[in-house]
């Protein structure tokens, strides 16, 4: 529920108040609720509904969905950051981030491997240490020493723990 609250509170992803319409899709059995959680109750409607977004449209739903996520009042949840930036990650991946983009994105990488590492999540933290990387443009040590240290001396631990 955090996280629809989270993507209702920015108004950007959808043009209807998500939490008013779940107990329609509740009701129709593509929803279930499984204690304050939302899944689809059949992985063959998440992925005909994903389908149905047009290839060209899904990164940018992506980011979109990551960024509001980043920019809501319950990004302080960790759940919801991980979750923010699982969604800028698939962004990066199809999408083309501007020079911009690619050095806020690489930030918040590095908080969600923070917060991997503090929940003994080795592996996920080293996705996200290899994404905050990548992001890093070509003279990132002149431009972001900081988060470039960090960045490569959080990937340089996780490889270790692994």
């Amino acid at each position: 529920e955090t996280t629809v609250n989270a993507l209702d509170a920015t108004n950007k992803v959808l043009s209807f108040n998500m939490q008013s319409e779940l107990p329609l899709a509740l009701k129709e059995g593509i929803l279930e609720k499984a204690g304050p959680m939302y899944q689809f109750t059949h992985d063959l409607i998440l992925q005909t509904i994903y389908s149905l977004i047009p290839p060209n449209n899904r990164a940018l739903l992506h980011k979109t969905i990551g960024k509001s996520l980043v920019e809501s009042p319950f990004n302080k949840n960790p759940a919801i950051h991980l979750l923010a930036t699982e969604q800028i990650n698939l962004f990066c991946k199809d999408g083309n981030p501007s020079a911009e983009e690619c050095s806020q994105f690489a930030q918040i990488n590095a908080t969600a491997a923070k917060l991997a590492i503090s929940s003994s999540s080795f592996e996920r933290a080293r996705s996200y240490t290899d994404m905050g990387i990548r992001l890093l443009g070509a003279h990132h040590w002149e431009t972001h020493y900081s988060l470039s240290l960090d960045l490569f001396e959080m990937s340089a631990s996780v490889s270790w723990m692994q």
